[in-house]
């Protein structure tokens, strides 16, 4: 009887500590799905929540950024299994219309102690219909980078303040030879980035406003900002020719890399860029880049977001994956113990801006910071930044579309306010 009731207590205990594991069930498989940036600190990161968790299993696939959003929809439709994803204050209206992603607080009512610790921005960027669809994987600002020695080559000690100064600075880089081509942008017309750094252009005027209250555009109007910033742009690459034609079909890691080698002054980026740029070694000109505040006459910008988020797939498989995917949301966009530890590692590791705000405060995050950038700088822009307005279910295709038509423009193929027009007419299509 003894031994019985020895051996009899010996599998409650079992039982107590790793539930039906003690009888080797199998652990609960996610799969999370990510545009291919760092993967190996992704993986890193997997590894960890794994050993931590280790009832959990996550397979990890990885596309890239410029096909995300058409694999992702492809999936989606075609039912692919995919738990966690990658997404964006862009898509999110697309998603959620679409029923591919839910909200949390539909399924764990703890997200919403999250929501204060955010910058609201980011809070609204992962916010549809009132309920929150994400915890952060970083949120960031576009900012204004600028080679400072090729700045004084040219013979300016400040940076520009204006656009018209961004002109007179690259003419005078141009005239004596510093850089043919001073500017460069990230205008491959597939890009989401491309609109994110048009709208932050246009954020950095008084007037900003792309659409009124009725979501209806009035970014076509001769005068306004959109319209001053488009015609800017094709003066640059067109009159002026201080803007590198090469612009149209590159991409974010092309445009960075030719900062990097001395080949481009000004720049329009997501932040983060300028940690890698000035990271010792990496770049023939590391070190030398620093950012201001977006030219213009309010220096606002875009504040975006870029989240995890749950599938529809995920959350009707049951509870024993909906709690699985609530360990990973929280592991990865959340709080472990007291510490944004994920988060924090992208800040420290990445130079990835955060929404978590309580982050601004750790020691660490504001010496690193300071290594690469300013923080005292970057706190400023952060108050300036908005989130992008008019975000519908059909913004992302209208985006691309609006791509399409401003680079028909800075190709001469059609004026400035044209193309603005051509793409208002697309938008109206979309909103019926």
């Amino acid at each position: 009887m003894c031994t019985r009731r020895i051996a009899v207590v010996a599998l409650l205990v079992a039982l107590t500590l790793t539930g039906s594991a003690a009888f080797g069930a199998a652990p609960v498989q996610l799969t999370f799905t990510v545009w291919s940036y760092s993967t190996d600190v992704i993986l890193d990161n997997i590894k960890k929540f794994e050993a931590a968790n280790p009832g959990i299993k996550v397979g990890l696939q990885d596309f890239a950024w410029e096909k995300y959003v058409d694999v992702m929809t492809a999936r989606f439709v075609g039912k692919t299994p995919t738990d966690l994803a990658y997404s964006s204050d862009h898509w999110l209206q697309q998603w959620a219309a679409a029923n591919w992603i839910v909200p949390l607080d539909d399924y764990f009512p703890q997200v919403k102690a999250y929501k204060p610790d955010f910058a609201p921005y980011a809070t609204e960027g992962m916010t549809y219909r009132g309920k929150l669809y994400g915890l952060p994987y970083y949120a960031d600002t576009i900012i204004f980078i600028y080679n400072e020695e090729m700045l004084k080559r040219a013979g300016f000690s400040t940076p520009p303040a204006t656009w018209d100064d961004v002109t007179k600075m690259a003419l005078a880089m141009k005239e004596k030879k510093i850089v043919e081509y001073p500017i460069m942008f990230q205008f491959q017309d597939i890009t989401p980035w491309y609109i994110e750094v048009f709208l932050s252009m246009v954020y950095s005027y008084k007037d900003y406003r792309m659409f009124d209250d009725g979501l209806n555009p009035t970014y076509d109007r001769e005068g306004s900002a959109a319209h001053k910033v488009a015609q800017w742009l094709v003066d640059g690459m067109r009159k002026h020719k201080i803007t590198n034609p090469a612009s149209l079909e590159t991409t974010e890691i092309p445009l960075v890399k030719a900062m990097g080698a001395g080949q481009v002054a000004f720049a329009v980026l997501p932040k983060y860029n300028l940690a890698d740029l000035n990271t010792p070694g990496a770049h023939a000109q590391a070190g030398k880049f620093k950012f201001a505040l977006m030219p213009g006459e309010s220096h606002g910008t875009v504040g975006f977001v870029r989240f995890y988020a749950m599938t529809k797939m995920a959350a009707d498989r049951g509870t024993a994956a909906r709690e699985a995917a609530w360990k990973f949301l929280e592991y990865f966009g959340g709080r472990t113990g007291t510490e944004f530890v994920v988060v924090k590692r992208w800040a420290l590791d990445k130079g990835l801006g955060f929404a978590q705000l309580p982050l601004y405060k750790d020691a660490q995050i504001r010496a690193a910071i300071n290594k690469w950038g300013n923080v005292t700088l970057e706190e400023q822009q952060s108050k300036l930044a908005r989130a992008k307005e008019a975000l519908t279910p059909f913004w992302g295709s209208w985006s691309l579309e609006f791509q399409k038509e401003m680079n028909k423009a800075l190709l001469g193929q059609k004026s400035a306010l044209d193309a603005l027009k051509a793409s208002a007419a697309k938008w109206k299509e979309m909103k019926k």
